[in-house]
């Protein structure tokens, strides 16, 4: 039994002796053209570039987890001050710090 192509390659993978030898200049080509046809989509994540917030420009992610009653707790307070959790995360995070005496920089 063969097995089935994936569902998620646009075409069926090619094995290397199928595929006529090219330089790398013509296998290059071949891919810009590939991936400037695709959907944009789809060629930022070809490209390794996804759009990013300006917002988050030069920031770090921080991940945390939390049970379940603390995150609905923290979106209630979010919701009833107008506030984005990140906001409030922040707020935190820079109590840590002046609570050891660090300086206010989240």
């Amino acid at each position: 039994m063969t097995k089935r192509p994936s569902l998620f390659s646009s075409k069926p993978a090619a094995s290397p002796a199928d595929v006529p030898s090219q330089s790398d200049e013509a296998r290059a080509a071949m891919t810009a053209m590939s991936v400037a046809s695709t959907a944009p989509g789809i060629r930022e994540a070809m490209t390794g570039k996804y759009p990013k917030a300006s917002t988050r420009e030069g920031k770090r992610v921080v991940t945390a987890y939390v049970s379940p009653e603390a995150f609905r707790q923290l979106k209630r307070i979010a919701a009833d001050e107008d506030l984005q959790q990140q906001d409030l995360l922040i707020e935190g995070i820079n109590a840590v710090f002046e609570r050891r005496g660090l300086s206010r920089i989240a």
